[in-house]
């Protein structure tokens, strides 16, 4: 299938959808009548649906939905959401302005049903098509044969090889050292890549950057450039917060602009605004799930529904976060005579503050913390401002010893229910990646971060991904 075949046929799927949204928001409006005329199609309606397909194609052609490149799923859905979210807005300001002869009725319904039918649509389509279209993938990993090392212990490799289709490894010049061995096949060195991007029909690389220095990456991209038609850089975790600068000039000079979102009073007033009404939203739509797991906690074993645990808040104020019971009372006495038994044990809390396998963890318990019920109560949390719905995670008193300067930076905004490393591999992330994620998080802030957060949380908490 050739790029520009694709393309149409993309483009067409979206008139399709755009065309049943339209139809249904005439109906629902009252207007079906309206479609057609006894001589045919309604001329005003094929006017009005002309207009807002032009008008999606563009806005989807700036948010790169045209583009053949392999990505995710949730990438796709939040560009779709962005582009037809623009799209009603141009289109609705003019329609009421003119006075358009067509229903305002029909018009928002059929306006909410685009955006509820086309980036959900976008997402499930172009991940599925391009993933089985081999002539936009066909990749090399490649980089030093520690950072392939790292690359290949991620849990998630598997599935990154397989959306890129990659046929083997390209191994930087290890001076010498002895031969690594990997999962898939070394098809030579890194300035090999002419040669191997020939023989294979190679479209895509992805660097992974983790262990080289500026040097080294910059000779790999400049020997990359030309050989494929995609990049894909893979950064050490730790350079995350130079993911969303902005490369701006000061008095003719270039210069890269960080901004953190949440210190703007406008962001934390619409921050909080939206966790007040979250949390009122799911208080109402959660309370039969609230009382029958309180009601479980109560019979399955004895002791007190709630457990009220102290942890550090914003700018280091001591917080009480509720939680439903999962512990047995005499939870302290367990843990001390197991950790002063148990090496391992004791190895693992101090390096996790948590254990696998707790023995202080009920049987409900363990059922309620394995797809996180037992954290619904912190919703009254958000509710007084003790935290928000997103944010980095409130931490015991023993990890903030654990903390350099530069993750200090971390306490200073309010700490969430969820975060970004819950979404991004939960428990089964050690402390330092999880302090990077939630200093990615607080350089990064924005409105749809925080949205993805939460779509990706109820994605997460349905697999149980990381979760003990």
């Amino acid at each position: 299938m050739s790029a520009v075949l694709y393309r149409i046929l993309l483009l067409g799927f979206d008139m399709l959808l755009l065309g049943m949204a339209f139809a249904l928001g005439l109906g629902l409006g009252g207007e079906h009548g309206r479609l057609w005329s006894a001589s045919g199609p309604n001329a005003a309606v094929v006017r009005v649906f002309l207009f807002q397909v032009v008008l999606w194609a563009v806005l989807a052609w700036q948010e790169g939905l045209f583009r053949l490149v392999v990505q995710d799923a949730w990438s796709s859905f939040f560009a779709a959401l962005r582009a037809m979210g623009r799209s009603a807005l141009l289109m609705a300001l003019p329609l009421f302005l003119f006075r358009f002869p067509l229903p305002p009725a029909a018009l928002i319904w059929g306006l909410l049903l685009g955006l509820l039918l086309l980036p959900v649509a976008r997402a499930l389509l172009q991940a599925q098509v391009i993933s089985r279209l081999g002539v936009l993938r066909r990749a090399v990993v490649m980089g030093t044969p520690q950072g392939l090392g790292q690359f290949f212990s991620m849990p998630k490799w598997r599935r990154t090889c397989q959306a890129l289709d990659v046929r083997g490894v390209l191994v930087l010049e290890d001076g010498g050292e002895a031969p690594h061995t990997f999962p898939l096949p070394r098809l030579g060195q890194a300035s090999e890549l002419a040669r191997v991007a020939h023989e294979n029909k190679l479209r895509q690389v992805l660097v992974c950057a983790m262990g080289l220095d500026s040097g080294q990456l910059s000779q790999l991209l400049r020997n990359s450039l030309g050989c494929v038609q995609q990049l894909y850089i893979l950064p050490d975790i730790a350079v995350l917060d130079l993911a969303e600068v902005e490369i701006g000039r000061v008095g003719g000079q270039p210069v890269l602009l960080f901004n953190q979102g949440l210190r703007s009073p406008f962001n934390a007033a619409l921050k909080r605004a939206v966790d007040i009404l979250g949390s009122l939203m799911a208080l109402v739509i959660l309370s039969p799930l609230l009382a029958l797991v309180a009601l479980g906690v109560r019979l399955g074993s004895p002791g007190p529904i709630i457990f009220r645990h102290r942890r550090i808040g914003q700018d280091r104020k001591d917080i009480h976060l509720y939680k439903f019971r999962t512990m047995v009372t005499n939870a302290d006495q367990v843990l001390r005579e197991l950790l002063a038994r148990d090496p391992e044990a004791r190895a693992e809390w101090e390096s996790q503050y948590k254990l696998r396998r707790d023995p202080r963890i009920t049987p409900l318990g363990r059922i309620l913390r394995k797809v996180s019920l037992d954290e619904l109560p912190q919703i009254l949390n958000v509710l007084r401002g003790d935290i928000s719905l997103v944010g980095p995670r409130p931490v015991v008193e023993g990890e903030i010893d654990k903390y350099t300067v530069w993750q200090e930076n971390r306490n200073s905004v309010r700490p969430g229910l969820t975060g970004l490393w819950q979404v991004s591999g939960r428990n089964d992330l050690d402390f330092e990646d999880r302090i990077k994620l939630d200093m990615y998080y607080i350089r990064n802030w924005s409105f749809w971060l925080d949205v993805r957060i939460v779509l990706k949380t109820l994605t997460v908490l349905v697999s149980k991904e990381g979760a003990y």
